[in-house]
């Protein structure tokens, strides 16, 4: 009976008669008469295999009872059927009807319910593993966090314990770390210490008292006097105080980098290479470069005010005038960077140095940058100052130069040059003497090759003692010439008010 009934639920009879009925139904009107009755007679023919189906299903569950097997249900239920002919009247057709279709729909509820039920209650059977397993994780971290904090505690005793030597003997190594890390910073060229501070603000300071001289006109606190009283126009008055206050401002400068941010210089090559005559060289081409582009720079900047300025000047004083006074207002430098680069390129260029391949001027860029401050403020001024042209091999000049401490002295030509000599432009008054090496055979000494990359650089323990502790002297003014006036010493009394 089982494989029966099994094979009936398989086949699908049932469904397949209810999507007949409901073929029929929606085509119903459209069907013509024989179309109807044929979709009848065929409901009639699968209901009638159905039921056989369904009595030989009745037959074998009723055999599987014994001889009495189902005799109440067969009583109550099939007999009065088959006494009414396989008919009811309407009324029971429709009631019997309503109930089936009411009997289906509360199987149906009652099976969305237990499926329901049994997915709520899947649900809640993972949701319950879930916190199972989060439970065990935060009893496993919870178990992690009190070993480790037990492991902290038991090195937190041990570190506490420690003895008053161990902790001197970590204070030392903390301080000569400290030491090294300053060795190691002052050789990568750390550049910001409280001199290079003071000094800008210095500057300022400087620049500042300018101004006020400028706009003021007191001249009062300048060391020396004015020259003799003339007709002059209000302009030529605020030129001669600019050109006073800066030239002494500039010409203590130019001094001081002699004397210190040369030598500074000399430091940072000394790190790259032991050839002191190339140091030398090398410091002196920066200042001729940095001096030609700030000149090259200051003449287009010149050129361009002049071309503004023309197009709206009308007041009484000159073109040229209203131009110099534009520059000692807001003639500063603005672009330095440019510059610094164009002396880069011209130093990497230059025709006639040569310097080892090891050397890299980007290591000079402060020291360039100052020089082109310098040149640029120089070039602005009134009545500018230059730095005289310079040439090896040349006739030494006792009025322009002096010897450095390692020349020949009975040398009359000059090997090369250290330091150039400071002039003004329109006078040719030389205002700073220069500094030159003279040795014998300078004109016969061939140019220097650079050396070969693969050579390695000697260290330092072995390099002859530093020009700094030999040479410490600043540039010397140019009075030694009877008739030339004297200008003030870098550092010295008569400077102070401009000392950078």
């Amino acid at each position: 009976m089982a494989e029966s009934l099994r094979r009936l639920v398989k086949t699908g009879g049932f469904n397949t008669l209810q999507d007949k009925l409901d073929l029929w139904s929606s085509n119903y009107l459209v069907n013509t008469c024989d179309q109807n009755v044929s979709r009848c007679c065929e409901l009639i023919e699968l209901t009638s295999r159905l039921q056989g189906q369904l009595f030989l299903i009745l037959n074998l569950s009723a055999a599987e009872g014994g001889i009495y097997g189902g005799c109440d249900a067969l009583k109550n239920r099939l007999l009065p059927w088959l006494t009414q002919g396989f008919t009811s009247s309407n009324a029971t057709t429709d009631l019997s009807l309503d109930m089936m279709a009411d009997v289906a729909a509360k199987d149906r509820a009652l099976s969305k319910m237990r499926n329901d039920y049994e997915a709520q209650l899947q649900d809640l059977e993972e949701d319950l593993n879930t916190s199972r397993n989060v439970s065990d994780s935060l009893k496993q971290e919870l178990q992690e966090a009190k070993s480790k904090l037990d492991e902290e505690r038991s090195a937190s005793v041990g570190e506490a314990i420690l003895n008053e030597e161990d902790t001197i003997r970590l204070s030392t190594t903390i301080k000569a770390l400290k030491d090294e890390l300053e060795i190691y910073r002052s050789r990568v060229g750390v550049l910001e210490n409280y001199e290079v501070e003071a000094r800008r603000l210095r500057e300022d300071v400087n620049l500042l008292r300018e101004e006020k001289a400028i706009l003021t006109g007191r001249m009062d606190y300048l060391t020396s006097p004015l020259p003799p009283t003339s007709p002059r126009t209000t302009s030529s008055v605020s030129s001669d105080v600019v050109q006073r206050v800066r030239q002494a401002h500039l010409v203590t400068r130019f001094g001081d980098m002699f004397s210190r941010d040369r030598m500074d210089a000399m430091d940072i090559l000394r790190t790259l290479s032991d050839d002191h005559d190339i140091h030398q060289q090398i410091v002196f081409a920066c200042v001729e470069e940095a001096f030609h582009c700030a000149k090259k720079a200051y003449r287009l900047y010149r050129s361009k005010v002049r071309s503004t300025l023309q197009l709206t000047h009308t007041g009484p004083e000159t073109l040229e005038e209203a131009v110099q006074n534009y520059i000692n207002k807001n003639g500063q430098l603005l672009d330095v960077h440019s510059i610094v680069q164009d002396v880069l390129l011209a130093m990497n260029t230059h025709p006639v140095l040569s310097y080892p391949p090891e050397v890299d001027f980007k290591s000079l860029s402060l020291f360039i940058r100052e020089l082109v401050k310098v040149a640029w403020d120089m070039s602005a001024l009134p009545n500018p100052l230059d730095i005289l042209p310079a040439r090896r091999g040349e006739l030494f000049d006792d009025f322009k130069y002096r010897r450095s401490y390692d020349s020949e002295y009975s040398a009359p030509l000059v090997s090369h040059y250290v330091w150039p000599a400071l002039q003004e432009v329109l006078t040719g008054k030389i205002l700073l003497k220069g500094e030159a090496v003279t040795r014998r055979g300078a004109t016969l000494a061939s140019p220097r090759r650079s050396r070969s990359p693969n050579r390695a650089v000697t260290p330092r323990s072995g390099r002859s003692p530093s020009p700094r502790r030999i040479m410490d002297r600043s540039l010397s003014p140019a009075g030694s010439r009877p008739g030339s006036s004297l200008s003030p010493r870098p550092m010295s009394a008569s400077s102070s008010f401009s000392s950078y």
